[in-house]
């Protein structure tokens, strides 16, 4: 009996769009910065965490994203 696990981070079996704006927008919010509609989270949907992250930091990108590779 074969088994597999399948991600689907782009959207492409299961919608997850709002569930990726959920969380980002949750650690968008606490940390003081702007939120992300539904629409531009679909965008930057296969792009990769980083890139959504970075989309969304307007001052200290090189040291917020430095951060977030970290951990």
């Amino acid at each position: 009996m074969s088994k597999a696990i399948v991600f689907d981070l782009d959207g492409t079996l299961v919608d997850s769009a709002p569930d990726l704006m959920d969380a980002h927008n949750y650690v968008m919010k606490k940390f003081g910065y702007d939120q992300k509609p539904l629409t531009d989270i679909r965008r930057l949907a296969g792009r990769g965490a980083a890139n959504m992250i970075l989309s969304s930091l307007k001052k200290k990108k090189k040291c917020s994203i430095k951060i977030y590779i970290k951990k």
